[in-house]
């Protein structure tokens, strides 16, 4: 933590150089939101933020609507509290309407919808209104019929772009860079999720340099922008790699260990080869097993 007299002041414009995140107003106006906790507030400012990504990223549902990835263990190091601070945060906006959780089964990471933080009553209201207002007016028109001060309708139009992070102007986009270290970081977390690192790295033999060095071969290729993806001399399409590479699970990577361990040959190129071993996991490791339990019964010979 930086000591006090270590922090500079902002001198003219320099505030605005900065990303900064944004928590609706109306989380702290509504009484609807006043049992709300400020840490879940600010927990749902985090997501309305990733909110941006998943947009450029394409990450919508059959109904068209937007989800996010956002961990635990992410939620513990933005919000600098323990494991079971996270899930009371995460219980609060679920209890609240603010997020919406779908689990995905099979080791795969859960998907959270945030939801819109206005009510769907205030917005047909402020709908009415706007359709209320004539389009043109003579130079007597009443200031009395052009100054709305209604609380929700003010609200709604301060924290619009917030709701609505892809149409932020030119200016106010976070830089490409920024981009993808978040979707790197993001896919990290969704596949040391589906391989159950932490257990991995727990079992007892286990090479943690060769896990890392998997895991990080995973991040690369699923989140490499080339069109085609060369696997074991034959190129495939991005999404095809990235789709199977993100069904992987602990027993497909503890099979590629294992079968690195027995393998007897020299390795030229390790990473292409635990690449192509990876790709292929899913469709050889039965044969694998089979294989190690007839020769367990029947011997070499």
């Amino acid at each position: 933590m930086a000591e006090p007299g270590a922090l500079e002041y902002f001198y003219g414009t320099e505030a605005e150089q900065y990303t900064f995140y944004r928590i609706p107003k109306v989380l702290f106006t509504d009484p609807g939101f006043k049992q709300t906790t400020g840490d879940a507030k600010i927990l749902y400012g985090l997501m309305l933020d990733r909110m941006g990504l998943s947009i450029r990223n394409g990450w919508l549902d059959e109904q068209n609507r937007v989800f996010i990835y956002f961990t635990l263990e992410e939620a513990m190091g933005a919000m600098g509290c323990g494991h079971n601070k996270a899930v009371a945060l995460f219980t609060e906006l679920d209890k609240v309407g603010l997020i919406e959780r779908k689990k995905q089964g099979q080791g795969r990471p859960t998907k959270i919808y945030v939801k819109n933080f206005i009510r769907r009553e205030e917005v047909k209201t402020s709908e009415k209104r706007k359709s209320a207002l004539p389009e043109t007016g003579g130079l007597d028109f009443r200031k009395s019929e052009t100054i709305n001060t209604d609380k929700n309708y003010t609200e709604l139009n301060d924290t619009d772009p917030s709701i609505y992070p892809a149409a932020r102007s030119t200016e106010d986009k976070p830089p490409a860079a920024a981009d993808r270290i978040d979707t790197i970081r993001i896919y990290r977390e969704i596949l040391k999720e589906n391989i159950e690192y932490d257990h991995l790295c727990e079992r007892v033999g286990y090479d943690r340099d060769m896990l890392d060095e998997m895991l990080e071969i995973l991040v690369d290729t699923v989140c490499s922008t080339r069109k085609q993806i060369r696997i074991g001399g034959q190129d495939y399409p991005n999404e095809v790699v990235k789709s199977r590479l993100l069904k992987l699970d602990s027993s497909h990577i503890e099979y590629v260990m294992d079968s690195l361990h027995q393998n007897t040959t020299k390795v030229r190129n390790i990473r292409a080869y635990l690449l192509t071993a990876l790709y292929n996991a899913p469709t050889t490791i039965s044969s694998y097993y089979t294989a190690l339990v007839n020769h367990d019964l029947y011997g070499s010979g």
